[in-house]
């Protein structure tokens, strides 16, 4: 188990899809009775813990053989209330690690096996976004409070604007308003609300403009978050997706570079480039039966079938969150080790191995989602 620094400014500005703070959750909401009715993790040490999707380094892949190349990392704070302390850390799968959890948390495997079960459960993601989570713990008859799937406050900060975008022809459409100025306050409000943790008294305009009510509002305000969620994901990535592909082809990599492997790299190259557009294609099928619904509700007024389709919807979120967290991977990786331009020109093996893994991420996997 190592030991982890920076740990106070991973657990406040990461990105919502890498990170699952659950200090931050148990700070949030200390009484929350459901919280302590069902929990995450039944081990309280655990359900404190920072869970981290990360890239494994060169020099820690020793750890987890035969894994893939991101893995889930649990971080266990040396104090919960002074984050710049650091923590512990071990690695789902890693050698060792389920009595490493036991001999930390003071308790015997099988004492712990619903928590092993949740950490396989969230070790099968590429990514910790809570739309994701739900859903793959809900198909698997795991379903924690509603306090655990929160957006990350670095996430909503950046996303308050295109939310805003969002919401304001529903926010017209509800208050029969043109009024520019006056109707802009109102949308702010709301989007900040929808943003936010829970599904409170400020969000009633909504309730009654969609005719939900009790936990049916609650499942249709997480649904519709999620969707604008992936598609303000979706629309910072696409750009990003595009000059990886174009960089792809301008890299030379240092040293000596066979005829062998420099068909490898051809043919993989090849591969990634239709696999990014599949994925893409994918996620805009499916983010385009949310536009549809929307727009049939606010140029319509069909509210029935934008509600059935929000209650209906989180299935689509299995796809949509594996499609993204794979690209989402690509984005950031290709940015963080290609940033330093000639001076980080990898070697041929490392920029095979580099293809190999993204090329294996975009492998084809079965759907979970059904045409609505």
């Amino acid at each position: 188990m190592s030991g982890i620094r920076n740990l106070a400014a991973l657990a406040t500005s990461a990105s919502t899809s890498r990170v699952l703070n659950l200090n931050l959750v148990a700070k949030r909401y200390p009484d929350d009775p459901m919280r302590k009715k069902a929990p995450l993790f039944t081990d309280d040490l655990l359900n404190r813990s920072i869970l981290v999707k990360h890239r494994l380094r060169r020099d820690e892949a020793y750890l987890i053989p035969n894994s893939s190349a991101v893995a889930t990392k649990i971080i266990f704070p040396l104090d919960f209330d002074d984050l710049e302390l650091g923590g512990r850390s071990i690695f789902v799968n890693q050698k060792g690690f389920r009595q490493a959890i036991c001999d930390l948390v003071g308790y015997r495997e099988l004492e712990l096996e619903r928590d092993f079960l949740v950490l396989g459960l969230l070790n099968e993601l590429p990514s910790l976004d809570p739309f994701l989570v739900r859903e793959q713990l809900r198909r698997n008859h795991h379903q924690p409070a509603e306090c655990y799937f929160s957006i990350s406050p670095a996430d909503s900060s950046r996303m308050q604007s295109f939310t805003s975008a969002e919401m304001a022809p529903l926010i017209r459409m509800a208050f029969q308003t043109t009024n520019g100025s006056g109707s802009a306050g109102m949308v702010g409000k709301l989007a900040d609300a929808l943003l936010s943790a829970n599904a409170d008294a400020r969000l009633d305009p909504l309730r009654e403009t969609l005719g939900l009510h009790g936990d049916q509002f609650t499942q249709g305000i997480f649904s519709w978050k999620g969707f604008i969620y992936y598609k303000w994901q979706f629309s910072e990535m696409i750009q990003s997706l595009i000059r990886v592909t174009q960089e792809m082809d301008q890299i030379k990599p240092a040293g000596r570079n066979d005829a062998a492997t420099r068909e490898e790299i051809r043919v993989l190259k090849t591969s990634i480039r239709k696999r990014i557009r599949e994925a893409a294609r994918s996620c805009s099928k499916v983010l385009a039966l949310y536009d549809d619904a929307f727009a049939d509700l606010v140029h319509r007024g069909n509210t029935a079938a934008f509600r059935r389709f929000l209650l209906e919807a989180p299935i689509f979120f299995l796809d949509l969150g594996h499609s993204m967290g794979v690209i989402s991977h690509i984005s950031s990786f290709w940015g963080y080790r290609f940033k330093g331009g000639a001076a980080d020109l990898p070697t041929s093996e490392e920029f095979r191995d580099i293809l190999l893994e993204f090329e294996t991420g975009l492998a084809p996997r079965q759907s979970y989602s059904q045409p609505w």
